[in-house]
């Protein structure tokens, strides 16, 4: 996953920001030291989002400390260590890459290549992720998207509720009765989100390549897309967003202020920016802010 899910930075405290950069630089290191280094570059905002939410069940006693890494080697970061949230959201991601990169092999041009050199070092990964059950589970989502794709289903829920579904379960995994309720409710209406999001950003490229795009199939005249995306989209997408923000206020916060507010941020504030950008061409300053291209496939 990359790139949708992210907070409104000038929103956050100093502090609050400063945790959440900490976060990032914690999962990062967590996936290196559990699935090892070439995993660590599939790290993205959105599974950060998952550790961050999976924070609230951890004893939250976390600590940081100042480290060098090869993307920073000459100024020490803070970074979140010694939190099993971070060791869950890294193995996650190693395992849902793996069954992406398993995917793309399917594909062909450019995808099929860079799958094919990823992934035995992606398949060590998912191994040391050691969640079999999840493995399981993504793969079998994944080939309901490709039959629907290969169907050329003209409708965005259909496909969307798969990707849901198996956000939820990520979110859920390892989780019992109501807080794999909770959880699962979370993970199903972010990927709810976030495919359709995606799919409205891809119009024109997809529509371009003939590419599967559910809104290509819907709006083949591309009217509304010229120049971002239709408002009836927009619409839909914000309406989205209420379910996802209904979930996320179930949440056991515990009066733990920090994580509180910067999940908050990122389904009130971060979300709802992303939309206004989809569909138009982003400036550095805007990719820098946002994050880069999000693939609704993983």
């Amino acid at each position: 996953m990359f790139g949708y899910v992210k907070p409104r930075p000038d929103d956050l405290l100093v502090k609050e920001y400063a945790f959440y950069r900490a976060a990032y630089c914690g999962v990062c290191r967590a996936m290196r030291r559990e699935t090892g280094f070439f995993s660590s570059l599939t790290l993205s905002y959105d599974i950060v989002f998952l550790a961050v939410c999976r924070m609230l069940l951890t004893d939250r006693h976390t600590c940081a400390k100042k480290c060098r890494c090869i993307a920073h080697p000459c100024r020490a970061k803070s970074c979140l260590t010694e939190n099993e949230a971070l060791t869950f959201a890294a193995r996650v991601s190693a395992v849902l890459s793996y069954e992406k990169c398993l995917d793309d092999k399917k594909d062909k041009g450019g995808h099929k290549l860079r799958a094919l050199l990823a992934l035995p070092s992606l398949r060590r990964a998912s191994r040391r992720a050691r969640l079999p059950f999840l493995a399981r589970e993504t793969e079998e989502c994944l080939s309901e998207l490709a039959v629907l794709e290969e169907q050329n289903t003209p409708s965005i829920d259909a496909p969307a509720a798969v990707f849901g579904d198996l956000l939820g379960l990520c979110f859920a995994e390892g989780l019992e009765g109501e807080e794999h309720a909770l959880f699962y409710e979370v993970g199903y209406h972010l990927g709810m989100f976030i495919y359709a999001a995606d799919a409205a950003d891809d119009y024109r490229a997809d529509k371009k390549s003939g590419s599967y795009n559910p809104y290509v199939l819907l709006y083949p005249d591309g009217k509304g897309f010229d120049d971002g995306i239709p408002d009836e989209v927009k619409t839909s997408l914000r309406l989205s967003l209420v379910k996802l923000g209904e979930a996320i206020e179930k949440l056991p916060f515990k009066g733990d202020a920090s994580l509180e507010n910067i999940i908050k941020n990122t389904v009130y504030l971060g979300l709802p920016d992303r939309i206004d950008l989809l569909g138009k061409p982003k400036n550095k300053k805007q990719e820098k802010l946002y994050g880069g291209k999000h693939d609704r496939s993983l």
